[in-house]
C-alpha cells in the first residue's frame, strides 16, 4: 500500500511539473521565440525580421505547459518604418523548449 501512495505521490509531482513549468523562464522563452522566427526567415531574400522601430517581443504570459510569447515583426521593404506596416505573431513555448 506504501509503495502505490509513493507512486501517486510520483506521478502527481511530475505531472504538477510539466502543467507549470517553472524552467521556462520569460528570457528563455522571449529567446526562443525570436531564435525560432529569425531560423525560418534565415534564407529569404526581403524576409521578415526585427530590424525596425519597436519590433521584438512585446508580451511574455505563463500559460499551462509553457509561455504565449507575441512578437512584432516588418515584412519586405516598407514604405516607412511605423506600426502600421509592422505585423504582430503569438507563438507558444512549450515546456520542452519547442516553439509553435
Amino acid at each position: 500500500m506504501k509503495k502505490i501512495k509513493f507512486i501517486v505521490a510520483g506521478v502527481i509531482l511530475i505531472v504538477s511539473g510539466l502543467l507549470f513549468s517553472p524552467w521556462v523562464t520569460e528570457s528563455f522563452a522571449k529567446q526562443r521565440a525570436i531564435n525560432a522566427f529569425n531560423d525560418q526567415w534565415k534564407n529569404v531574400q526581403d524576409g521578415c525580421g526585427f530590424n525596425c522601430k519597436d519590433c521584438g517581443v512585446k508580451t511574455s504570459e505563463k500559460t499551462l505547459l509553457g509561455r504565449k510569447v507575441v512578437i512584432e515583426y516588418a515584412c519586405g521593404l516598407l514604405p516607412s518604418d511605423s506600426p502600421e506596416y509592422h505585423k504582430k505573431k503569438e507563438l507558444f513555448v512549450s515546456f520542452l523548449g519547442t516553439v509553435h
